[in-house]
C-alpha cells in the first residue's frame, strides 16, 4: 500500500465519525422540539440553520485537526529541501558521473549546476583520494556508508581539503548511486599543519638550544610533566622523576619558588649550577611563572631552564679580554690609539693622552687625522694612513707625522699602523711614538761623535807623529851622515875613488828603504795590541755585533736576514776586533741605505765556506753602491764616502781581518747595493 493511503483512510473515518456525531446531536435537539411543543414552519428553518451551523463547525473542526496540519508538514518539507541544497550535497552514480550538484556544492567548488552536472567528478575536481574508484565502491558497496578525506581543486586553481560522507542508494535494475555530503575542513587541516610546524619547531629549539621545560603542581608539590631532558642535563634522556633532577634541582628552584611565594611574585628569574653525569660543572638560568586560583592561592608553576655555561664562559673572556686591554692602554709604553674604518678614535692608551696633553676620554670620540698637521690637507692623511695600514703606501715604516698638543706645541711623531677584521668590522690599530727624547739622543750622541772624531783625528795623528819622529829619527840621521860623506869627498876631491862615494849612497838608500818600510808599518795606526784568539761561535757573534750596529734611528725601516752556512760553525778570531769590523761594516751599510732616501732598505749577512779552511762572511746592502773610483782607495785612511766621517773605519778593518789570517775585500751586489766581504780561519773541531 502507498504510504499516502494510510492517512487518507483515517481521514475518511475521521470525518464519518464527527458527521454521525453532528447528526446525532440535530436529531436530538429536533426530536426535544418536536415533544416539548409541535414544529411550525419557523421552527422548522431554525432548525435547519442549526443543523447547518453544527456542521459548519464540525467541518471546521475537522479541517483544523487534520487538514491544516498536513499543509504546514508540507511547507516545512519545501522549507528542508531548501536547506538541504544550500549544503554542499552532490550525488554520483556508480560511473563516478555528477548526476546532481546542489547550491552549496556551487559556492564550495566555483562550478554551477549547469557546468558540474553529467562531468566526471574526477576531472572535474581533479580528485586525489588515495585510492581508486574502484577501490572506493567496493567498499561502499560492502559497508553502505563511508567517511574519506580527499583533496580537490577549486575552479580558480586553489587546493580544497575535504570531507565526504558518502551513503550508498539502490535502483531498481541493480543500479546505484551514491549520495555525498561534503565538508570543507581546509583551514582546519591548515591549522593543524601550523600547529605541527610550531610544535616541531618549538622541539627543535628545545633540542638544539638545550632548553628544559616543566610543569609543577604546587599543592602536591609534584612534578606534572617535563620535556626530554637530555639536551639540558647531558648523555641519556633525564625527566622531572630522575635522582639527578629531584636532587638537585628540586631543592633549588623549591626555595625560589618559596621565596617568590612569600613575597607575591608571580615571574621569577634565577640562577643556578648543576653537573652533568661525568661530573663537569655546568651553569643554568631559570624562568618561571606561578598561576594562582581565583583566591589567589599558587596551584601551580610553568618553567623554563637553559644552560648558559659556554655563554657564561664567553662573557668571561670578554670581561678578561677587556681587563687586558684596559691594562695595554694603561702602560704601553707608546702612544694608542684604536680607531674604526673612519678613524674616528674607540680608545687610546694612558700615554697617548699625556703625548697630546688631553684626557684619554677626551680622545675618545675625534678623528686621528684631525690630531696631525700636514700642509696637504686631513684628508691626504687618512689616506696615507690607509695605504700604509694596508700595504699600498709608498713609503716605508714608520710614518713621519707632526702632531699638535693641546697647548699647541707640535710634536714629532713616528706613526706606525696596523688593521685588523673583527666580527666583520675593520679596526686600525695606530701607535705613535714621540720623538723628542730620540731626536735629542740623536743630536747628543752626533756632538759626541764629533768630539770624539776629532779628539781621535788629533790623537791618532800625534800618535804617529810621535812614532814618526822616534823610527824615523835614526833612518833620516843616517841618510843625512852619509849624503854628508859624500859631499865632503867630492869638496875634497876624492871623487876619483867612485867605490867609496858608491858605498856611501848605498848605504843611505838602505836607511831610506828602512824608512820606508818604518812608514808601512805604522799605517796599522799605532793601536795594534794582541788579539785574543778564541773559538767563537759565528751566528751568536753576527747577530749581537748586528744589534750593536742597527740601534739608532738610520736602521729604521731596514730588513736584516741572514743565512748562516751553519748554526754551529766556530771560528778562530778575537771577538771584540771582529765585532768592531762587523759593527763598521753594517753601519756603514745602514748609513748608506738611509742616505738614499726612499726605495728598498734590505740587509743581508751570510757565510759560506771558502778555501784553506777559511769561512767567508758577506754584508750586502741594497744602498746606491760604491763608485768606481772610491773602490781604489776604498781602505785607505782618510779615505770616506761620509761627509763627516774619519776615513779610518775600513783601514782599521782590513788590519784586523788581516791580522786574523784572512782578506777584507768590496764590491758592486749583484742586485744593485755594495758588498763587503772577508774571511775568518774555521776552528777545527777536536776529533
Amino acid at each position: 500500500m502507498p504510504r499516502g493511503q494510510p492517512r487518507m483512510a483515517l481521514d475518511r473515518r475521521t470525518l464519518g465519525l464527527s458527521a454521525l456525531f453532528v447528526v446525532i446531536i440535530v436529531w436530538a435537539i429536533i426530536e426535544a422540539a418536536y415533544i416539548s411543543s409541535p414544529i411550525d414552519a419557523a421552527d422548522a428553518a431554525q432548525i435547519a440553520a442549526l443543523v447547518f451551523a453544527v456542521l459548519g463547525a464540525a467541518a471546521a473542526l475537522v479541517w483544523s485537526w487534520r487538514v491544516r496540519p498536513a499543509a504546514r508538514e508540507k511547507a516545512d518539507q519545501h522549507e528542508l529541501v531548501d536547506a538541504v541544497e544550500l549544503a554542499a550535497v552532490m550525488v554520483v552514480d556508480d560511473q563516478g558521473v555528477i548526476r546532481h550538484w546542489s547550491r552549496g556544492c556551487e559556492e564550495l567548488y566555483g562550478w554551477t549546476a549547469a557546468q558540474a552536472v553529467g562531468r566526471m567528478r574526477r576531472d572535474l575536481l581533479a580528485t586525489q583520494a588515495g585510492e581508486s574508484p574502484d577501490d572506493l565502491w567496493r567498499q561502499l558497496k560492502a559497508e553502505g556508508r563511508i567517511s574519506k578525506e580527499m583533496v580537490e581543486c577549486h575552479r580558480d586553481g586553489h587546493e580544497l581539503v575535504v570531507n565526504d560522507h558518502v551513503k550508498l542508494v539502490q535502483h531498481e535494475g541493480g543500479r546505484c548511486s551514491a549520495v555525498i555530503a561534503v565538508t570543507d575542513v581546509t583551514e582546519q587541516r591548515h591549522a593543524e599543519d601550523a600547529l605541527r610546524l610550531s610544535e616541531a619547531r618549538l622541539a627543535t629549539a628545545v633540542s638544539v638550544q638545550g632548553i628544559f621545560i616543566y610543569e609543577v603542581d604546587l599543592i602536591e608539590r609534584r612534578t606534572i610533566w617535563t620535556t626530554p631532558g637530555e639536551s639540558f642535563f647531558g648523555g641519556a634522556a633525564e625527566g622531572a622523576t630522575s635522582d639527578h633532577w629531584q636532587n638537585e634541582h628540586s631543592r633549588q628552584i623549591r626555595k625560589v619558588v618559596d621565596r617568590a611565594v612569600e613575597g607575591g611574585d608571580d615571574r621569577l628569574h634565577f640562577d643556578f649550577s648543576f653537573h652533568y653525569p661525568d661530573g663537569s660543572p655546568r651553569m643554568a638560568e631559570g624562568w618561571a611563572r606561578i598561576i594562582r586560583d581565583p583566591a589567589g592561592r599558587p596551584i601551580r608553576l610553568l618553567g623554563t631552564h637553559l644552560d648558559v655555561t659556554e655563554r657564561r664562559e664567553r662573557e668571561e673572556a670578554l670581561r678578561d679580554g677587556e681587563a687586558e686591554r684596559r691594562a695595554i692602554l694603561a702602560t704601553v709604553p707608546d702612544a694608542m690609539f684604536v680607531c674604526n674604518e673612519r678613524g674616528v678614535v674607540r680608545a687610546c692608551s694612558a700615554t697617548a693622552g699625556e703625548m697630546l696633553g688631553y684626557a684619554p676620554e677626551a680622545l675618545v670620540g675625534t678623528r686621528i687625522g684631525d690630531l696631525i698637521e700636514d700642509p696637504r690637507g686631513r684628508g691626504a692623511v687618512r689616506r696615507d694612513l690607509k695605504d700604509y695600514s694596508t700595504g699600498t703606501g709608498q713609503r716605508g715604516w714608520p710614518v713621519p707625522v707632526t702632531v699638535r698638543r693641546a697647548d699647541g706645541e707640535l710634536v714629532p711623531v713616528s706613526f706606525v699602523v696596523g688593521d685588523a677584521l673583527v666580527e666583520g668590522t675593520r679596526i686600525y690599530v695606530v701607535f705613535g711614538r714621540d720623538m723628542r727624547p730620540t731626536i735629542a739622543t740623536e743630536e747628543r750622541f752626533h756632538r759626541l761623535s764629533n768630539d770624539l772624531a776629532q779628539v781621535s783625528r788629533l790623537g791618532m795623528m800625534g800618535e804617529m807623529a810621535g812614532a814618526l819622529a822616534h823610527e824615523l829619527s835614526q833612518p833620516l840621521s843616517a841618510i843625512v851622515n852619509f849624503l854628508g860623506a859624500v859631499d865632503l869627498m867630492l869638496d875634497a876631491g876624492d871623487a876619483t875613488d867612485p867605490h867609496r862615494l858608491r858605498h856611501a849612497l848605498q848605504r843611505a838608500s838602505e836607511q831610506a828603504t828602512r824608512a820606508g818600510e818604518i812608514i808601512r808599518r805604522l799605517r796599522a795606526f799605532i793601536l795594534r795590541g794582541e788579539a785574543d784568539m778564541r773559538g767563537e761561535a759565528l751566528p751568536s757573534l753576527v747577530r749581537e755585533a748586528a744589534a750593536l750596529a742597527l740601534f739608532n734611528s738610520s736602521s729604521f725601516g731596514i730588513r736584516l736576514s741572514y743565512d748562516f752556512e751553519s748554526e754551529s760553525r766556530l771560528v778562530l778570531c778575537d771577538r771584540i776586533q771582529i765585532q768592531q769590523v762587523l759593527v763598521n761594516l753594517i753601519r756603514n751599510a745602514a748609513d748608506a741605505m738611509a742616505a738614499q732616501g726612499g726605495g728598498r732598505r734590505e740587509l743581508l749577512i751570510s757565510t759560506q765556506m771558502a778555501r784553506d779552511n777559511l769561512i767567508q762572511i758577506e754584508v750586502q746592502d741594497s744602498g746606491p753602491g760604491i763608485a768606481a773610483e772610491m773602490l781604489e782607495r776604498l781602505f785607505s785612511p782618510f779615505a770616506t764616502t761620509k761627509r763627516e766621517g774619519l776615513g779610518f773605519g775600513l783601514a782599521i778593518s782590513r788590519r784586523i781581518v788581516e791580522a786574523h789570517g784572512g782578506q777584507l775585500a768590496a764590491g758592486p751586489a749583484p742586485d744593485g747595493g755594495a758588498v763587503f766581504r772577508f774571511t775568518l780561519p774555521v776552528m777545527e773541531e777536536a776529533a
